[in-house]
C-alpha cells in the first residue's frame, strides 16, 4: 500500500368574545385575517429573532452512506465503472451566534508585542544567539538542554508570507521512526526526548493549549483540531500533542484549511510559450492564516503563526443562509462530479503541488469519509481586486479523508504490467468541498490564491 501524506397562511388570531345573558353565556370564536403588511412584519420579526442555528436547522451529526458505480467517457476503462463509496457520521459545527454578516478583512503585520511574548515565554529569559539573515530576524535559544530556532519573516510583497516561528531546530526528526535516522541522529533524538520529559509537565490538555494561545496572540481563537500520539526512541517514550487553531470573529470561525493540500493556483505558476520564453506567474491573494502549537511531554516543540488578519463589518445586515438540508443535497450531488471531472472542480491533489489529481478519473475504487462539517467564514476577493484586502463570506466546509485504488505502473523491467495501488489522504483540515452558505454555489479553493465560485450544477 502506498500512503501519500499531504492533501454537506395567514397568521390566525383567535379572539374569544364572551357575551353575558340572564341565564346563559354564549361564547363564539372570531377569526380575523391580518392584511399582507402586518403579515410581512410578523414574518420579518420572526426571521430577525432566529439564531443562526435555528436558521440553518442543521443536525448535530451528518450521517450518510452513498454507494454508486461511476462511469465516464474519459475513463480509459470503458467497461468497468469506479466503485464509489461515501460514508459520513460527522459532527456538524454551527456557530452559537444570532447573526452572520459580511466582513472586510485585511492583512496585518505580526506585532512587536507578540514577537516579544513568544521570545519571553518560550525562551524563558535565556539570551538569543542572533543569526545574520537580511530577509528575517533569526536566532537560536538554548532552553532546558533543548536548542530552539526563532525566526520572524516580514512580508515585503503583497503576496508574501508574514511568519513568526519558535521551534526545535531538528523538530522534523522527532516524528521519524528508527528506519529513517542515522545512529547519531537517533542518539540526539533520545537525548532530546529525555530533555522534553525533564522540562515538561506531561500531557497538554485542549483547555491549557487554548489558554496559552490566548495569552500569546491577540484576538479570539477556537481550537479546530487536536491530536496526540506516542513517540519512542530507544528506551524513552513520550506523548506529543498537536493543536491547530482558527481565528474567531464575533464567535464565527474563519474555517481552517490545510493550504498545502489545495490545488495549485494555476495563475501563479510559471509558464512557457512556444518559443521557449519563460513567464512568471501572476500570484493573486495571499495564504490563509495559520496558528499551530505542538508539545512533547508538555514542553513546546513548535509554535507557528503565519499571515495574521484584521476584520471589520462591511455592514450589519443579517445574511440569508440556506437550510442545511439543501446544502447537504448539493454536496451529495456534487461530490461525485468532483471525482469524475478531469479538469475543473477537481478534488485536491495528494501533495497539493502534483499535476496529478487523486482520486483520479481512472481509479478502480474511491472511498471518502466525511469527518467534520463546519459553518464559518472564508476569504474571497473584494470588488476592487485588492491583494491586501478581501471579504469574508459564510461557507460550509465538508472535511474528510479518502482512499482510492489507482492504476500505476510498477517500476522494474516493464514486464509486470499495470498494477493497482492504494493512495490515501488522511491529513487534518482538508476540505473536500466548500459550499457558499448563502446560495449553495460550490467554491473551488486554490493554494495561495483566491478561490472561485463554480456554481452548483
Amino acid at each position: 500500500m502506498k500512503k501519500i501524506k499531504m492533501f454537506m397562511g395567514a397568521v390566525l388570531c383567535m379572539n374569544l368574545l364572551a357575551v353575558s345573558g340572564c341565564d346563559r353565556v354564549v361564547q363564539s370564536a372570531v377569526v380575523e385575517e391580518k392584511d399582507e403588511t402586518d403579515q410581512k412584519k410578523e414574518e420579518n420579526k420572526k426571521t430577525v429573532q432566529e439564531t443562526v442555528a435555528e436558521q440553518v436547522e442543521a443536525p448535530e451529526t451528518y450521517r450518510a452512506i452513498i454507494q454508486v458505480d461511476l462511469r465516464s467517457a474519459d475513463r480509459e476503462d470503458k467497461e468497468n465503472p469506479m466503485k464509489f463509496t461515501l460514508t459520513a457520521d460527522a459532527p456538524v459545527k454551527v456557530p452559537d451566534v444570532d447573526t452572520i454578516c459580511l466582513k472586510k478583512v485585511k492583512r496585518v503585520a505580526i506585532s512587536e508585542e507578540e514577537q516579544n511574548k513568544i521570545k519571553d515565554t518560550f525562551g524563558k529569559g535565556q539570551p538569543m544567539q542572533e543569526e545574520n539573515d537580511e530577509n528575517e530576524q533569526a536566532g537560536t535559544y538554548t532552553v532546558d538542554g533543548l536548542t530552539y530556532q526563532y525566526s520572524y519573516v516580514k512580508s515585503e510583497q503583497e503576496s508574501g508570507v508574514e511568519e513568526l516561528g519558535f521551534q526545535i531546530a531538528k523538530f522534523i526528526f522527532d516524528d521519524c521512526g528508527d528506519m529513517t535516522l542515522a545512529s547519531s541522529e537517533k542518539k540526539e533524538r533520545e537525548e532530546r526526548f529525555q530533555n522534553y520529559i525533564k522540562a515538561g509537565s506531561g500531557k497538554v490538555s485542549e483547555k491549557e493549549a487554548k489558554e496559552k494561545v490566548s495569552g500569546l496572540v491577540s484576538g479570539d481563537w477556537e481550537l479546530f483540531e487536536s491530536s496526540s500520539k506516542a513517540l519512542t526512541e530507544g528506551n524513552t517514550t513520550l506523548e506529543k500533542d498537536d493543536f491547530i487553531f482558527e481565528r474567531a470573529l464575533d464567535g464565527i470561525p474563519v474555517n481552517y484549511v490545510r493550504e498545502i493540500s489545495l490545488p495549485v493556483n494555476e495563475q501563479a505558476l510559471e509558464w512557457e510559450n512556444e518559443d521557449g520564453t519563460l513567464h512568471e506567474g501572476q500570484s493573486e491573494g495571499w495564504e490563509n492564516e495559520v496558528l499551530t502549537m505542538d508539545f512533547c511531554s508538555g514542553t513546546i516543540q513548535s509554535f507557528l503563526h503565519r499571515n495574521p488578519i484584521e476584520a471589520s463589518n462591511v455592514s450589519d445586515e443579517r445574511l440569508f443562509l440556506l437550510p442545511f438540508d439543501e446544502v447537504k443535497d448539493i454536496f451529495e450531488k456534487t461530490i461525485t462530479l468532483q471525482v469524475m471531472t478531469e479538469d475543473k472542480n477537481r478534488m485536491i491533489a495528494v501533495d497539493g503541488g502534483s499535476n496529478y489529481r487523486y482520486p483520479s478519473i481512472d481509479a478502480q475504487s474511491a472511498e471518502i469519509t466525511i469527518t467534520k462539517v463546519q459553518l464559518g467564514y472564508m476569504r474571497m476577493p473584494d470588488s476592487e481586486g485588492s491583494n491586501t484586502e478581501a471579504v469574508l463570506i459564510p461557507v460550509w466546509d465538508f472535511y474528510g479523508t479518502w482512499t482510492s485504488e489507482e492504476p500505476e505502473y510498477k517500476y522494474g523491467n516493464g514486464e509486470d504490467g499495470l498494477v493497482m495501488g492504494d493512495v490515501t489522504m488522511d491529513d487534518a483540515g482538508v476540505s473536500l468541498l466548500t459550499i457558499d452558505a448563502r446560495d449553495g454555489s460550490v467554491i473551488q479553493r486554490v493554494q495561495a490564491g483566491w478561490a472561485v465560485s463554480t456554481g452548483n450544477n
